[in-house]
């Protein structure tokens, strides 16, 4: 009778084991450090709050971009990504027009240096599938140049996004992204008008997980 209850602790404690060896495998997938190159396109302008002046038109643009992230298992099936990205190119936010002591300027508008740091609260839905939500800070520099004169401003902003990973394998990964960002308005010294870059931008990364 005891050796029966015995056989029966050992298997219990056997299938606890693989199943949680199996649970922790799949978080595996997508934790840890990773690095990634993504390729994207961007929607962006430029609002302007001076009614001499019109917002740029709406530009689309491609983006090249380098990211470093970690993943945290933090429940089961639950994993809390920390990152950072670098864009690898300036990016285009169209021309602009306004109106000064009767005289209309036009100019371009080009950002640069566009960084950002992040969260990405994530769900493992399936075997090889982690949806997740996207929450970041922004940095970039912006260059206003024109006919009149030119000026470049820092400004921060803040980004919401989905997106959903994809292992391919136990250390390639692709991901498929969304982002919305908003940056903080600003005023320059030399300008009377303040502006607020704003952008739109869909990103596939392809990555490695160490």
């Amino acid at each position: 009778m005891k050796s029966r209850l015995f056989s029966i602790a050992a298997i219990c404690l056997a299938s606890e084991l693989v199943v949680g060896t199996a649970v922790y495998a799949e978080e595996a997938r997508f934790t840890g450090p990773a690095v990634a190159v993504g390729l994207g396109v961007a929607r962006n302008q430029i609002d302007w709050s001076d009614t001499s002046a019109t917002s740029s038109e709406k530009k689309t643009t491609a983006v090249g971009r380098l990211d470093l992230s970690y993943g945290f298992g933090i429940a089961p099936q639950t994993v809390l990504t920390l990152g950072a990205s670098y864009d690898l190119n300036k990016t285009n936010f169209g021309n602009y027009s306004y109106v000064e002591s009767g005289t209309t300027y036009t100019g371009q508008t080009k950002m640069k240096r566009h960084f950002s740091l992040y969260a990405a609260p994530g769900y493992q839905f399936a075997q090889n599938w982690l949806g997740y939500a996207k929450l970041a800070w922004h940095n970039a520099k912006v260059e206003y140049n024109d006919t009149g004169e030119s000026d470049q401003l820092t400004h921060n902003g803040i980004g919401f996004g989905l997106g959903a990973a994809l292992a391919i394998t136990q250390n390639i990964e692709m991901r498929f992204e969304a982002q919305h960002i908003l940056f903080k308005r600003k005023t320059s010294d030399d300008r009377t008008e303040s502006v607020r870059p704003k952008s739109t931008e869909a990103f596939v990364y392809l990555g490695y997980r160490f």
